[in-house]
């Protein structure tokens, strides 16, 4: 059998926002250089929050030698921040923005203003063919962990997206590759949805299971180390505070960006680590000390590529691997011989594969169910409340003072009138529109989902007799997971 092909992949969420993240032209500079390096080797870079046009193409000038192929997407008022780098040729591109995308009252939220998307641009490898590479930015979670997070119906409608996205790629033969920042837990909804509705593998979770026993009182390094944490942790030099792991509730950090992948056995992830990680001097300031890349570390992944041996029998995998009819035992995952990849194969892919057809079970559908439709609710109030209630009030009022406007003596006093008259006229305008165009939109959006998601349930039921729709009345484990949205374990 031929040797496989080595592919290394890294994301990066490169916190590049103008006028409010800190020195980011010195830090996106430093990120190009970094990914530009040789020694590297990346042959496939997803990145995060690269809002401004001119940083991308200072990245993509720096990186010219080493990943000549790039893309930059556009989407909503401010951008989608979304970029690929590649290796090997782009030969088609794609954007989907997302039906749930945020609130645009909640301006310094920013997310409805930079239209949150996934993109993906199918490159071609030339040992494996065509791979299709997601890259997304989930919708931020902004509750303080313990308490609602209001944004979680969101993220499950964005994942619910992604994942038909993911099968409709996987049904056209091609390998997938999902990559970003999915501000989202390990075991929450959300992964879930992506590994079992959309039938990818998470490549942390696949060869750092989770610990057991379960860790406790872990230090920083250790949260990198065991837990695979990216964000919030106090080993970086931006955090501002340290969010509770999900696992061990120490004040580590989460992971949030993530490699997902459709495990094949052409495709069989072989090492993943947490990157990005060193701090540099030469950012801001002088004699400013050394400080991290961006707010998040990235997430490295390499991959074993195998030519085309891979073929479908009533949904489960047959290997047809030459001279591999007696595999051996298994391993270190990080080698890539050729026998180490054949026992790896035999001992996890059948399972794995398996696992990821199956999709959703009836109750975890019915918990997204429930909270699709608790958060519908939640999210529809205030466009309620605008239109029924402040755009007539604001209406009546702009009317009665526009009447008593040419009664008002002295005329500075009719003048204060008139600026009153015109902030009411624009704002019940703007109420209206947010309660009439935006909360429309938002109950669209969300039947829909919901929608689809029964449609599932009705199909499980009936055809593999799992459950019943009875279940939709039990509370929902996981609702009050503050920014995460944690299932209950």
């Amino acid at each position: 059998m031929s040797q496989p092909t080595e592919l290394s992949v890294l994301t990066l969420n490169c916190w590049g926002l103008k006028f409010i993240s800190k020195d980011r032209e010195d830090r996106l500079g430093a990120i190009g250089r970094y990914i530009a390096d040789r020694s590297r080797g990346y042959d496939i870079v997803g990145l995060q929050e690269v809002w401004v046009y001119d940083d991308y193409l200072r990245i993509k000038d720096l990186v010219q030698d080493t990943l000549p192929y790039s893309k930059h997407w556009y989407s909503g008022v401010l951008g989608s921040g979304l970029v690929i780098l590649s290796k090997f040729p782009i030969v088609s591109t794609m954007m989907r923005r997302f039906a749930l995308n945020g609130d645009p009252f909640k301006f310094y939220h920013g997310d409805w203003y930079v239209g949150k998307c996934c993109v993906s641009a199918t490159v071609v490898h030339p040992t494996c063919g065509e791979i299709e590479v997601f890259n997304t930015h989930l919708h931020a979670g902004y509750d303080p962990v313990g308490t609602p997070d209001s944004y979680l119906g969101c993220r499950i409608g964005e994942a619910w997206e992604m994942a038909s996205l993911i099968k409709a790629a996987t049904s056209q033969g091609r390998h997938v590759l999902s990559l970003g920042d999915y501000n989202s837990a390990p075991n929450s909804l959300v992964v879930a949805l992506l590994t079992k509705q959309g039938g990818m593998t998470d490549s942390w979770a696949r060869l750092h299971p989770e610990p057991n026993p379960i860790p406790r009182g872990l230090t920083p390094e250790e949260g990198v180390a065991i837990m695979g944490v990216t964000c919030d942790t106090p080993l970086n030099s931006w955090s501002k505070h340290s969010w509770l792991n999900y696992l061990t509730n120490d004040p580590v950090g989460e992971r949030l960006d993530y490699i997902f992948y459709r495990e094949t056995p052409e495709m069989v992830c072989t090492s993943v680590e947490v990157a990005v990680r060193e701090q540099i001097s030469g950012i801001g300031a002088p004699n400013s000390g050394a400080k991290n890349y961006s707010d998040h570390f990235g997430v490295h992944a390499k991959f074993a590529i195998l030519p085309a041996v891979y073929h479908f029998q009533n949904r489960t995998p047959s290997l047809a691997l030459s001279n591999s009819s007696s595999m051996g035992s298994t391993s270190s995952p990080a080698t890539t011989s050729s026998g180490t990849i054949a026992s790896n194969l035999e001992r996890t892919l059948k399972d794995s594969l398996l696992e990821q057809d199956r999709g959703l079970s009836v109750d975890t559908l019915e918990q997204i169910l429930m909270i699709l439709k608790q958060h519908m609710e939640q999210s529809l109030r205030r466009p309620r409340l605008e239109l029924k209630v402040i755009f007539p009030l604001m209406l009546l009022s702009a009317l009665i003072l526009d009447v008593a406007f040419f009664w008002i003596q002295p005329r500075w006093a009719a003048f204060i009138v008139a600026l009153l008259v015109s902030a009411l006229s624009a704002g019940w305008i703007v109420h209206f529109l947010y309660g009439f165009l935006f909360g429309g939109e938002l109950s669209g959006a969300f039947l829909n989902v919901i929608q689809e998601v029964e449609s599932v349930i009705d199909y499980k039921v009936a055809h593999e007799g799992a459950g019943s729709r009875a279940n939709s009345t039990r509370g929902v484990p996981g609702i009050h997971g503050g920014r995460t949205g944690l299932l209950q374990k």
